[in-house]
């Protein structure tokens, strides 16, 4: 399945969705420059990173164009030559894309199993409840979520809360916190086949 979506979730705020079922072939098909792209790639041993490196190429061209490039500071955050704001997820079979001019941003994406369920113990608070596997993976997007928003604030697992989910099983609000700040905010969930989605913004 190629690309899921290219919406506006905000004002001035983009996200690009990329289910993968494409070979690496396939997906170099798909590039503007392949040669460039062949190069880019060559420094990855596995065709699941490679294709999800391709995968974010393509979604950054949806989304902005195909003048722009990627690059990621020492600490790993990623950031555009066009000088937007930009975040970056990929997980076995699909990469996600934010991005925003002018408002900070933030995405996650998870494949749903149970390995979640082996870091929920010290990745929960005591003041949050997860009891079923999807709470659980909702919980770990939305804490990778915001770690990403307030990277300069090198936050650990403790220092988000998530207050409340407010939705369903295929999506919904969650409201959360970042306790050093002391200050609130919404991640937006989807949930669609094998994969769980959330996203913020600042």
């Amino acid at each position: 399945m190629p690309l899921v979506s290219i919406e506006n979730v905000a004002p001035d705020v983009r996200i690009g969705l990329w289910q993968l079922s494409e070979n690496v072939d396939g997906l170099l098909g798909l590039c503007r420059d392949t040669s460039a792209m062949e190069c880019l790639i060559g420094r990855y041993a596995s065709d699941s990173r490679r294709r999800e490196v391709i995968a974010v190429r393509l979604l950054l061209d949806a989304l902005v164009g195909g003048n722009v490039t990627l690059h990621h500071e020492k600490t790993g955050k990623p950031y555009l030559s066009n000088g937007m704001n930009v975040s970056v997820s990929h997980t076995k079979g699909c990469a996600s894309v934010i991005v925003s001019p002018c408002r900070l941003v933030a995405v996650d994406v998870e494949y749903v199993s149970e390995r979640v369920g082996a870091v929920a113990d010290r990745m929960l608070r005591h003041d949050e409840n997860a009891d079923t596997l999807l709470m659980k993976l909702l919980h770990w997007c939305a804490k990778e979520t915001l770690y990403k928003l307030y990277s300069d604030d090198h936050l650990a697992l403790q220092d988000i809360r998530v207050v409340s989910v407010d939705g369903d099983d295929h999506g919904g609000v969650m409201k959360t916190r970042n306790v050093q700040r002391c200050e609130a905010l919404d991640v937006s969930y989807r949930v669609f086949g094998k994969f769980v989605l959330t996203y913020a913004v600042l």
